[in-house]
């Protein structure tokens, strides 16, 4: 008789965990094995308490009354019991910490998957994605898929058991997936699949990415800098998918990201990012002039570049600048002079005095 004890057997993802309600947890937890039979025992009884398909030794219960062992046929030795009392204490702990993550969790319940998460295929080619639930949901859960673009907008693609309007002429269903005949740059984000019934909530997360090669970048480079000022020189593609990645060249040389880790490259002060395709001289100088121009690359094709374009660095022009002031002050005498000479020479009318009058 089995009186008191209740044992509840839990079966999750191929593994095996035993509980006492009464006396505390049991445990190392094994996969299932039709291959091997356990039958759970009284030590000194004769009496079977538990027969089911488990490897041997799976259970073992310890409490200050009773030891349970669960062997496969034979009784475990002296030595076999001694080791599983060793690890009693040990791993009563550990599992009653699993159980409580199982209970709080319900990890064995109302589960949504995909097969894959993070899909990726080429500009107008097909692509699955898929959803499924555990029957926890009941025979006629609500299904529903939902897109998020990148720019954070949230739009229906299948709702009330139909594809909407915007996705109906290319999009199909099979079971609750999502079937795309061909997919566009547009289609790049996040695809809830959410699950609802029996009271229940779930949702998985499927990530597409559109593969489109980049187009050649939109540059724009300064052709003339003065020396100890700043200059940004500027690149960007817009139709890349994945967004592409941008490097700088400088006659025809590399420049590395990270200039300092480079000797050729030590005493360097520009700063370039990768990411948004700027290259900045936070202070130019003479060194810094020469034909520079990016490329932008991504997964999806082969890089592209823009034309290349000179920079020249200058010193200020001091010697131009005075010229100029003395031809400014030039011209301002040169003025008064012809007003001061027209007035004598009666060329102005009569009335006006003075030179005020202009």
């Amino acid at each position: 008789m089995v009186n008191s004890f209740a044992f509840l057997l839990c079966v999750c993802q191929s593994m095996t965990i035993c509980f006492d309600g009464s006396l505390g947890p049991v445990v190392p937890v094994w996969p299932l094995s039709h291959r091997h039979k356990a039958e759970l025992r009284q030590p000194g009884a004769g009496a079977t308490l538990l027969t089911g398909s488990l490897p041997a030794a799976v259970c073992h219960l310890a409490s200050s009354h009773r030891r349970f062992v669960v062997h496969s046929g034979t009784r475990p030795s002296c030595k076999q019991r001694s080791q599983f009392g060793r690890a009693d204490m040990f791993i009563s702990g550990l599992v009653s910490v699993v159980l409580f993550l199982y209970a709080a969790t319900g990890v064995c319940g109302f589960t949504v998957t995909t097969a894959n998460n993070n899909v990726r295929v080429k500009e107008n080619e097909g692509a699955d994605l898929t959803c499924s639930y555990s029957a926890d949901f009941g025979s006629d859960a609500r299904v529903e898929w939902k897109f998020n673009d990148p720019k954070g907008s949230q739009v229906y693609v299948f709702y009330d058991k139909k594809p909407t309007a915007s996705y109906a002429s290319r999009l199909t269903m099979f079971g609750d997936n999502l079937r795309f005949s061909k997919v566009t740059r547009k289609d790049n984000g996040e695809y809830d699949c959410e699950v609802s019934g029996n009271g229940k909530f779930g949702e998985a997360k499927v990530r597409l990415t559109v593969l489109v090669p980049p187009s050649p970048p939109v540059c724009r480079i300064p052709t003339s800098v003065t020396t100890g000022k700043g200059a940004v020189l500027s690149c960007h593609d817009g139709d890349g998918s994945p967004p592409p990645t941008y490097k700088w060249f400088k006659d025809g040389t590399l420049l590395p990201d990270n200039p300092s880790q480079f000797p050729a490259f030590r005493n360097a002060t520009y700063k370039l990012n990768p990411a948004n395709g700027n290259l900045n001289f936070p202070i130019a100088s003479k060194a810094d002039s020469g034909v520079y121009y990016c490329q932008a690359s991504n997964e999806a094709g082969p890089p592209q570049q823009c034309k290349a374009v000179r920079m020249q660095v200058r010193d200020l022009n001091t010697g131009g600048i005075v010229a100029g002031v003395i031809v400014a002050i030039l011209l301002v005498v040169l003025l008064g002079f012809g007003l001061w000479y027209a007035h004598k020479k009666g060329y102005l009318p009569s009335e006006c005095t003075s030179l005020h009058c202009f």
